[in-house]
């Protein structure tokens, strides 16, 4: 459309309205032609005025109380307005000027969807069936779609989608609406096929890309999720569901500079949130920028300041550079907004530990274990801890204790470990052919613990004795 005459249009449809409303102060008739009406109707319903919006239809009713349309667009707005009783009565009254027009009884079978009334609703879509076109036909199956998703009949739903779809594959908003569905009713498998129907159709059907590109990351196709994400947002470069979606997925697969290129398109074409900027400190963050990562932190706080993610990884950024004071204030913050979350206490108990309070963070580590019990991860941590500081008897009891709760070989590696730092060869010996037997992949880790193992004859022995099973 030619962009002169879309803003003569848009002025005129402004002065319309100024007309109308003007005739209306001054309690003088309102006279126009319908589609000037329905013009002033869509004006209101653009600006989210739905009781003007009714006014100007009743307005209107009274200048052409013939029109099948603005009985139609009275009935729409009534369903909008969750007043589908009357909307049926005006639907009543437009069938007796028209009974002939299929849109009447189309939004008859919506109205009686909202008032539960399915059967019914289905069986007038039903009757419509047999004399529709392919458009009319996928706009029954619409409103079918509709019946089984209120019943929350979501296979039945899939169906009726892909009826109106298959009926008019230009039907974008059946093909929006399968997308929800495909969701709900895991028919993933069903969907690929039907989506590459409407590519082969319509190759610039950005839609169909994107739903393509979920039903793909579901099955963990993610290079190919990845592909039609791109190919979604090649054809419409402002769809920002396709922009996150993907920009998520590579975040997810450590694809960090793509995941901040498609996350920084987002920010320029929205009103940038909290949980935007987190995203691209992230990225700034993994890719090594982490004086940029902390300004986006810092932004994602100003936005919202309680976003604890955000003051949690922009101590993180802080603990790579050795800023441990910093690091600290940054734990406090997070800590402060949400006390549950068990990354939280061991980051701060590890920075308690750099700075040489030992005792805090024992306090932290303890929390962390307690709030995450059997993730081995934190009982190794605070183990290793007590060990790089030779509190041996406190590293062996933790370790024990831990071991009753998770049953993660890595434990018994550490402990061995300790049993030797702690000059208990033997039975250092002993656990680790225990550990060897039950879990050789993971010897490595005691290197982790004990380096100087590596060159112990004994254990190398061992573990070679061990290799051979």
């Amino acid at each position: 459309m030619d962009p002169m005459n879309n803003s003569l249009d848009n002025q005129t449809g402004t002065e319309l309205v100024k007309r109308y409303e003007t005739l209306l102060q001054d309690n003088l008739p309102c006279f126009f032609e319908e589609r000037e009406f329905l013009r002033i109707i869509g004006f209101y319903e653009t600006e989210e005025q739905w009781d003007r919006a009714l006014e100007a239809v009743d307005h209107a009713l009274n200048c052409h109380g013939y029109s099948t349309d603005l009985h139609l667009k009275k009935a729409q707005l009534l369903i909008e307005g969750h007043k589908e009783a009357l909307a049926l009565l005006v639907l009543e009254q437009a069938a007796i000027f028209d009974p002939a027009e299929p849109g009447i009884t189309l939004m008859k079978a919506e109205a009686l969807c909202y008032l539960y009334r399915y059967e019914e609703a289905l069986e007038l879509l039903e009757n419509l069936k047999t004399e529709a076109d392919a458009a009319g036909l996928s706009d029954i199956y619409m409103i079918e779609a509709l019946v089984y998703e209120t019943q929350e009949e979501y296979e039945r739903m899939f169906y009726a989608l892909r009826a109106a779809l298959q009926a008019d594959l230009a039907n974008p908003d059946a093909l929006e609406k399968l997308g929800l569905c495909m969701e709900l009713s895991r028919k993933y498998q069903e969907s690929i096929p039907l989506y590459e129907e409407v590519l082969d159709h319509d190759p610039y059907a950005y839609m169909a890309w994107y739903n393509l590109g979920h039903a793909h990351a579901y099955f963990s196709n993610y290079e190919e999720a990845i592909e039609a994400y791109e190919f979604a947002i090649a054809i419409n470069d402002k769809y920002e569901f396709a922009l996150r979606d993907c920009a998520d997925l590579c975040f997810e697969l450590k694809q960090y500079p793509k995941a901040l290129r498609y996350y920084l398109e987002i920010a320029e074409l929205s009103e940038p949130d909290s949980d935007l900027m987190l995203h691209i400190g992230q990225c700034h963050q993994e890719i090594g920028q982490t004086d940029l990562a902390r300004s986006y932190y810092q932004r994602a706080v100003q936005l919202d300041v309680f976003n604890d993610e955000a003051y949690y990884c922009a101590g993180q950024a802080y603990s790579l550079e050795e800023k441990w004071k910093q690091a600290l204030r940054s734990y406090k913050r997070a800590i402060q907004i949400d006390y549950h979350r068990e990354e939280y206490h061991a980051a701060i108990a590890w920075t308690y530990h750099r700075l040489g309070q030992a005792e805090e963070a024992d306090r932290h580590y303890r929390e962390a274990i307690e709030l995450a019990s059997e993730e081995s991860n934190y009982w190794l941590e605070y183990a290793g801890v007590l060990l790089e500081t030779n509190r041996l008897d406190e590293a062996l009891n933790l370790l024990e204790e831990g071991s009753e709760l998770t049953a993660e070989t890595e434990l018994l590696y550490c402990r061995i470990a300790c049993l030797f730092a702690a000059g208990k060869r033997q039975e250092a010996i002993y656990w680790l052919g225990e550990a060897l037997a039950d879990s050789f992949d993971k010897h490595r880790s005691l290197f982790e613990w004990a380096p100087a193992l590596e060159t112990d004859s004994q254990v190398m022995a061992l573990i070679a004795s061990y290799s051979l099973h």
